[in-house]
């Protein structure tokens, strides 16, 4: 009997030492499986180009931001445009509020919504420097670093309606465009694109 009780004993202290043994290993991995959790908080470039003083994001088109300025002509009327007539209008692009440099691209094209197919660009300026005379404009493009002390660019861009020999419109077709009720139209296209690398 009383090596049943020493075999009961030694079993009892067996299991109270593996006892103990579990609880002090679970102690020590506990501190290595805690996990924490928190956010990681970056603060996102600001992007808001403004066009001739519009935030571009809140609006559709630019129609209504280009304001075509007449240059005066004692035989045309003002405020109107008829064939040799000149004018210019200007787009000012304001980054103040931008935290990338970017590229602006400014295409420039006859509508095909345009009475006038005569009416074409024929040279812009940067920041009030000299004009730069083009005979065919594909693209006004330039970049603006955030960078930059002068973070305001104001393009002017002339236009003309051309009238001569070797137009495509003659004298019956600039009559046509003048009696149609239809306006004279440029396709004015800005894009503004992130400079990466």
């Amino acid at each position: 009997m009383r090596l049943i009780n020493n075999r009961k004993v030694k079993f009892l202290i067996a299991f109270i030492a593996l006892f103990v043994c579990i609880t002090q290993i679970q102690q020590t991995f506990a501190k290595y499986v805690e996990s924490k959790e928190g956010d990681a908080n970056f603060t996102v470039a600001k992007w808001q180009i403004l066009v001739n003083q519009q935030d571009i994001t809140e609006t559709a088109t630019i129609s209504s931001l280009i304001n075509p300025v007449y240059l005066e002509n004692e035989n045309i009327k003002n405020g109107v445009i008829a064939p040799s007539s000149e004018g210019y209008f200007d787009l000012e692009i304001d980054a103040s509020n931008v935290d990338v440099s970017f590229q602006y691209i400014i295409s420039i094209a006859n509508s095909e919504n345009s009475s006038v197919s005569d009416l074409k660009i024929t040279g812009y300026s940067l920041n009030e420097s000299a004009i730069i005379l083009v005979d065919d404009l594909n693209n006004i493009t330039d970049t603006i670093r955030y960078t930059d002390p002068n973070k305001v660019n104001n393009l002017r861009v002339y236009f003309q309606w051309l009238d001569g020999e070797g137009e495509s419109m003659n004298n019956s077709s600039d009559t046509e465009a003048s009696i149609s009720n239809e306006s004279a139209k440029l396709k004015v296209n800005l894009s503004f694109v992130q400079v990466i690398n």
